[in-house]
């Protein structure tokens, strides 16, 4: 039996994955608060994690100490909506519908990493299941479930007259 065919599913699979994370990167950097936050996109074990590297102004209690837990929120969001976006042949800016976080535990003061599942992407709304996590995946400090509206053409026409 030939590996001949595996290796070439690899290295297209590598090839994938990096320009996969070039998107999601793109994308991000395109979002004001994402650039203010530093946000960074990597590819991990199971596919693209978004990281957030850890600096004294997004700490939110000195005493721990601890993120703020905004800025695990915005992480949650911003993921969110950047994965829905990459999976968009439309290329639409999503709009937060509504958002869950549940804060799981204590998030210290070290780079923090948030991977996203799309639930469901329809034509005009996604679901998005986010898990942030710290040292180790197993340990998850956060996750949340984001609603986006996708808007139609006819309301990104809408805005850009309104503008």
């Amino acid at each position: 039996m030939s590996t001949t065919g595996d290796s070439e599913q690899h290295i297209s699979g590598a090839a994938e994955s990096a320009e996969e994370c070039a998107d999601w990167q793109a994308l991000l950097a395109r979002i004001p608060y994402a650039r203010h936050l530093g946000l960074e996109v990597q590819q991990g074990d199971a596919g693209v994690v978004v990281h957030l590297p850890c600096r004294e102004a997004l700490i939110g209690n000195f005493m721990l100490p601890a993120l703020h837990g905004g800025v695990l929120g915005a992480l949650i969001e911003l993921t969110a909506r950047v994965a829905a976006q990459s999976r968009d042949t439309e290329t639409r800016c999503p709009r937060i519908l509504d958002s869950h976080i549940n804060y799981l535990r204590s998030a210290k003061d070290r780079s923090t990493f948030a991977s996203a599942d799309i639930v469901r992407q329809g034509r005009r709304s996604s679901l998005i299941q986010v898990t942030c996590w710290q040292s180790e995946r197993s340990k998850p400090i956060a996750s949340g479930l984001v609603q986006l509206l996708l808007p139609t053409m006819a309301a990104q026409q809408e805005d850009l007259h309104e503008h």
